[in-house]
């Protein structure tokens, strides 16, 4: 056998540094090289036990294998209003409410037994063979110890007090266990997640879980991984009876607390954010598809304020008649429907629809609205017969930092950028009902509007006359995303 000797520059003996760590030099010559195998450690084992170690790919072609991760979701909670065209509530006695940039699940400490509160997201998820899905929650509990109350998040389907029907998830058990869980339609592999050198998430100390911490569920057909931390603390393998770690190959991000007795105290589930990644896959979604995927369509107003639509389109109800003006808006919406009494021809730009993108605060995410294409829908004769012949002329204007058109750039203001659009005409004595075809526009760089600055719809009327009773109505779609 070998033996080293230490401390030596003789050629042929090794030499170690005082730390025992043998020096290595590499040889320089080709004819004379080895090779170095590469690999990645993905978890040093502080939890677990034994590291995780994954060699690094190459295809055939000898290249190198890289994959790019692909944002799906991602939900904050600035303010108190609860984003309910992303999330669905479904509380029995249990209350939420948001504050303090968190969602609070059973804010209002509940005891009784049966009480239960879950939120849900509207869209599901991929879970895809062999590219992972990612799901992050960044929570912290209250009460983590109550007994005869449980609370879960993650992936799933989860109703009332009932046991999961699906999913991937972490379970904190009445008296506090953690749990890792893999439910199959029902059926459930459970892993035990014990806190021991788990750090906390600032790296200062080790977990706590009336802190927030940052989970993440990885998913993959071959099995399913837990992480607090950034520490893997529970891995579940796919049983070999399944094709996968769920029924669904679609599900929800879920996150829900209830008392199966009277509970020794109020639990509390409090989310700091969620979000949602594909793993590996480049999909080659366009951008905006993305941003509308994870909710940010310009048709809906945002997190931070109510939840609604972004247009001027009340259920089974004609609009109210707009006040042509060139320094107030005749609808604060973003397009929908409108209706206007003729007016006497002239050069004035009308701010037929004023919408202002919300002001970003500390309590409202300042999101900027990136508008794809406008399209000026067909415009109606109703009330009158035209007796003049009328000229409709649309512009869209973007960055105006007030209402009004005539605002100008100066220190503390931006006047509106002013994009042409195109015409319609309605010829002297049309009846009621007659119709001026509508236009679409395509904006090959998409408009932007920063958050606080206004989208104007701007209409001017060249020819007309205010003739009693006349009176046009139309629409106006316009469509992008919000980023």
């Amino acid at each position: 056998m070998a033996q080293i000797s230490t401390g030596s520059s003789t050629a042929g003996k090794a030499n170690v540094d005082a730390n025992f760590n043998i020096n290595v030099v590499t040889p320089q010559a080709e004819e004379q090289a080895g090779f170095v195998q590469m690999s990645s450690e993905v978890d040093a084992g502080d939890v677990m036990g034994a590291r995780t170690v994954r060699a690094v790919e190459v295809s055939h072609d000898y290249r190198l294998r890289v994959g790019s991760d692909q944002p799906l979701f991602n939900l904050s909670f600035e303010g108190t209003t609860i984003a309910q065209a992303h999330l669905q509530q479904n509380l029995t006695t249990m209350t939420a409410a948001q504050a303090s940039g968190f969602l609070s699940l059973n804010s209002g400490n509940a005891t009784a037994s049966g009480n239960a509160a879950n939120v849900r997201t509207y869209r599901c998820f991929p879970l895809l063979g062999s590219y992972p899905t990612y799901g992050d929650l960044w929570v912290r509990e209250g009460n983590p110890t109550t007994t005869n109350a449980v609370s879960e998040f993650g992936f799933g389907y989860v109703s009332g007090v009932a046991a999961p029907t699906d999913g991937i998830f972490f379970r904190r058990l009445s008296g506090g266990q953690l749990q890792g869980v893999v439910n199959f339609a029902g059926t459930e592999v459970v892993a035990n997640i014990t806190p021991t050198n788990i750090p906390s998430r600032d790296g200062v100390g080790v977990y706590d879980a009336s802190e927030t911490n940052h989970y993440l569920i990885s998913n993959h057909n071959d099995d399913v991984e837990f992480w607090i931390n950034d520490a893997l603390v529970a891995r579940i393998q796919t049983p070999s009876t399944q094709g996968g770690p769920t029924s669904s190959s679609q599900q929800p991000i879920f996150a829900r607390v209830y008392n199966s007795g009277v509970a020794s105290a109020g639990r509390r589930v409090e989310i700091g954010f969620m979000q949602v990644a594909g793993g590996d896959v480049m999909t080659n979604k366009p951008w905006a598809h993305q941003m509308v995927g994870g909710g940010g369509g310009a048709h809906q107003n945002q997190q931070g304020v109510a939840s609604g639509q972004t247009a001027n389109y009340a259920n089974s109800a004609a609009p109210a008649s707009a006040t042509l003006s060139n320094t107030a808006a005749g609808y604060t919406t973003l397009g929908g429907q409108w209706q206007a009494a003729a007016v006497v021809g002239a050069e004035t730009d009308y701010a037929l629809f004023g919408y202002q993108v919300p002001v970003g605060t500390n309590i409202l995410p300042g999101k900027t609205l990136y508008i794809t294409d406008i399209r000026i829908g067909e415009t109606a004769v109703t009330g009158a017969a035209v007796v003049t012949s009328t000229l409709f002329q649309w512009a869209l204007a973007v960055g105006s930092t007030a209402v009004s058109l005539a605002t100008t750039d100066a220190a503390a203001t931006v006047g509106p950028r002013r994009v042409a659009l195109g015409t319609q005409a309605l010829a002297a004595a049309a009846a009621i009902g007659t119709i001026a075809s509508g236009f679409p526009m395509n904006f090959s760089t998409p408009l932007a509007a920063p958050p606080g600055t206004f989208v104007h719809v701007i209409l001017k009327v060249p020819a007309g006359a205010a003739t009693a009773s006349l009176v046009f109505r139309g629409t106006v779609a316009v469509h992008g995303y919000f980023e």
